[in-house]
Parts: C-alpha cells; sequence; structure tokens
C-alpha cells in the first residue's frame, strides 16, 4: 500500500514569508532573490559556530551533519552571501560530551565571537548548549529529531534563542500510529536506550497508543552499550507484543537488532524504529534490517522534486560517499533558513534571528517545503513512513515508501509561557 495525504494548516500571519528562494549555487537568478537592498555590506565574513559530533559515540552521523550544514553554506556564498558578506564556518568538535558541549560553545561565541551557533547532536548536548545561548544572547538551530519540548528541561529547550529544525514525536511518530495499528496490532513492548530521548518519545507515543485502543505490554531501557540482549528478548516472547517499538541508539541498536534477527524472532513481530535511517540501517545489513519499518522526515530516497536536486549538488560537492539523513538536511535547511532571515531582516543579530525565523517558509528544502512555527520555534515539516526492502543492495533500493503527510504541526510545547519569548 501506498499513498501520499496532505495535512492541512490554519492561516498564520507572516512576518517573512519568502517562498522558493534557496540560495542556489552559481545561479545569478537566486542571488537576486536574497534581497540585498538596504543592506549594510563589509568585508567582514559573518562567523557561524558549527559543533558537530566529529569524533566520539556518534561519528557516525557527524559527516552528513557537517555536510549538510558545508553545502548549504556554500550555496549562499556562491550566490552573495548574507547581506553581501561572505559565510565562514567555526568548528567546534562535541566529541558527543554534553561537558564538551559546553566548552565549545563558549569558546566560539565568546573567543572566536561568532553571530550564531548551529549543530549539536543529542539532547545531552542541546541542554548542555542551553545556559550557555542563554548567558550570551546568542542563537542556537538545533537539527536532531526530539522528544518535544517540555519546561522541564529548560534552558535546553523551550528557549526563545534555540531553534528545533528536527521532528519531534507527533510529527514523527503519531501520523503513521493508525497504520501501524490497523495493519500489525495494537499491543506494543518499547525498548529504548536509557536517556531522555526515548524516555519521552515512549511518552508521547504511549499517550496516542492508548487514544487509539492499543496498550503497551512491555517497557524497558537499556544502559548504553550493553553487549547482550537474552532477557530482553525473552522478555518480548513472553510479552504477547505485536509490534516492538524502538528507541535504541548506536551500538546498543546494532547488538539488539543482530540478536534478535539471529534469535529467529523477526517473522514473529513487526519491529518499528524511530532512529534507523539509511546510514544505521546500512550498518545492519539487509538480513538483519529486512521488513523493518521506520519513520522520519527525510529519506535519500524519498521521490521529491526538491530532493534530487539536493542530491545532485550533493554528490557533486562531496561524492557519492557521504550518506545524507535527517539531521544532514535540518543542518542544510537551518543555514539557508538563517541566510533568508538575515537577509530579510537587514541586520546580523539575535534579534533579527529571532525576528525573522518565526513563521519563515522554506519551500526548497529536500524533503519538502518547511516552515518555522513562531509560536514555539519548531519546524514544521513532512513525516515519511518506509519499509525496508528485502535484498536490498544500496540506499537507492533500501526503502519501499507506505505513506507520507507532507505539512505535519507538532503539538505545542509544553512550556510555562507561548509563544516563547513573549
Amino acid at each position: 500500500m501506498k499513498y501520499t495525504a496532505a495535512l492541512m494548516r490554519a492561516p498564520l500571519s507572516r512576518r517573512a514569508t519568502l517562498k522558493g528562494m534557496t540560495a542556489m549555487a552559481g545561479t545569478a537568478a537566486a542571488a537576486s532573490t536574497l534581497g540585498f537592498v538596504g543592506a549594510a555590506r563589509g568585508d567582514e565574513p559573518i562567523k557561524v559556530g558549527m559543533i558537530s559530533p566529529l569524533t566520539g559515540a556518534w561519528t557516525v552521523y557527524g559527516a552528513a551533519h557537517s555536510a549538510g550544514f558545508e553545502l548549504a553554506v556554500d550555496e549562499i556564498n556562491e550566490a552573495g552571501g548574507i547581506l553581501g558578506r561572505q559565510v565562514e564556518i567555526v568548528v567546534g568538535d562535541s566529541r558527543t560530551e554534553p561537558r564538551v558541549v559546553v566548552e565549545q560553545a563558549n569558546r566560539l561565541i565568546r573567543q572566536e565571537r561568532v553571530d550564531f551557533l548551529a549543530g549539536t547532536f543529542s539532547s545531552a548536548e542541546r541542554n548542555a548548549a542551553g545556559p550557555v545561548v542563554e548567558a550570551s544572547g546568542k542563537v542556537l538551530l538545533y537539527p536532531t529529531f526530539y522528544e518535544g519540548q517540555l519546561q522541564e528541561y529548560f534552558p535546553g529547550v523551550c528557549n526563545p534563542n534555540i531553534y528545533m529544525f528536527g521532528p519531534e514525536p507527533t510529527q514523527q511518530v503519531w501520523p503513521h500510529m493508525e497504520y501501524i495499528l490497523e495493519n500489525f496490532g495494537k499491543k506494543f513492548f518499547m525498548i529504548g536506550s536509557d536517556y531522555a530521548w526515548p524516555q519521552v518519545t515512549n511518552l508521547f507515543t504511549r499517550q496516542k497508543l492508548e487514544e487509539l485502543g492499543g496498550e503497551v505490554v512491555g517497557e524497558v531501557y537499556i544502559p548504553f552499550n550493553t553487549p547482550q540482549y537474552e532477557s530482553v528478548l525473552r522478555d518480548i516472547r513472553e510479552s504477547g507484543a505485536d509490534v516492538i517499538f524502538h528507541t535504541l541508539t548506536g551500538s546498543d541498536t546494532v547488538n539488539f537488532r543482530q540478536q534478535y534477527a539471529a534469535a529467529g524472532m523477526k517473522n514473529d513481530f513487526t519491529l518499528w524504529t524511530v532512529d534507523d535511517e539509511e546510514v544505521v540501517t546500512t550498518g545492519l545489513g539487509p538480513d538483519v534490517s529486512a521488513n523493518d519499518y521506520v519513520s522520519f522526515d527525510y529519506f535519500m530516497s524519498i521521490e521529491h522534486p526538491n530532493n534530487a536536486a539536493f542530491l545532485e549538488r550533493l554528490r557533486a560537492k562531496f561524492g557519492d560517499d557521504v550518506l545524507m539523513n535527517t539531521v544532514g538536511v535540518a543542518m542544510y535547511n537551518a543555514a539557508h533558513m538563517a541566510a533568508l532571515a538575515l537577509n530579510q531582516a537587514g541586520e546580523v543579530s539575535t534579534e533579527a534571528l529571532r525576528g525573522y525565523l518565526g513563521d519563515l517558509e522554506f519551500n526548497d528544502a529536500p524533503q519538502g517545503p518547511v516552515w518555522m512555527r513562531a509560536l514555539d520555534n519548531q519546524l514544521v515539516l513532512p513525516s515519511y513512513l518506509m519499509k525496508v526492502r528485502e535484498g536490498w543492495t544500496g540506499v537507492s533500493d533500501m526503502f519501499e515508501e507506505i505513506q507520507n503527510f507532507q505539512g505535519v504541526e507538532p503539538q505545542n510545547a509544553q512550556c510555562d509561557s507561548l509563544p516563547l519569548g513573549q
């Protein structure tokens, strides 16, 4: 079954509605769309601090994370830059450690004097950067799929200076819940890594599941770097579950999925993950990953004209070796949307970013049109449900698209005050 559905959104006021204005590399037409009239021009570059997991536990994501941002900055610069000034990336390696993120964020802001930050990877890293951007008055553009905004995690969320460019559970999970329940059953066993993203993701997943008449028959959180899963696999077998809802990350994904497949359980359950895209699925291999389901806002194989053009430019810059994913695309969108906002504002400042990112539309995003919701600094974006094909040989034949929804709005952030900053 394959179909496309579109969710309609209520009209909102637009302070900065900019349609079809991607800074395409090497085209004079794109440069003319960026609107430099009245802009102060100067020779000094606009400096952006990019914090990426270049080493550490999540290095597998680092290549796409940085490549997406670098590609966008190249396009922006070749189209004239921001307000006539070139953009310079100053890199900070997070090493996938929150304490290092604090050090790098402070270095980039205080020593390198960057104009704003983009990146961090995990929720823990973002939360570590939150107090830094709050104290310094700088903006952080955050790219990763995450658990949603709850006031208890302030200032990592519910922060007027942090903008979310990745999906949260009501965008990544909720749109596909009815399909999964109708086709595979209503009893879920939840297995995730033992930290905030899986736990809060499962909280919201349980909410929608119970609303639709389903139930959770087991829930377990696994410490990082757990090597053996015999007892968990036994619990799953005995639970009566229909669906395994999977939020493990890193090496634990590989360990669990290999042992799950080796135990002959793939024919007995449907596995739905909200963590495994092309990069992770490639690491799992076709035998381990076949027939599992995964949902995200972006896959390399989605059939959207924006994506075809994006991948052509990506390969022209990096070759065929870089696997793009949702986080890399979010970094790409963040760079372009920041450039559009600052060009519209006519100045480079935190106030300009905050004033013009809100309700900004970007119709040329690789996954399809997206827009930033001013209410809570959350991107409205598509949601795709994919099934891993049997015997896949690469990213081009890895996934079968089951359904997609365009323009999926998240539930409102659960913050003490909305809109953020007011």
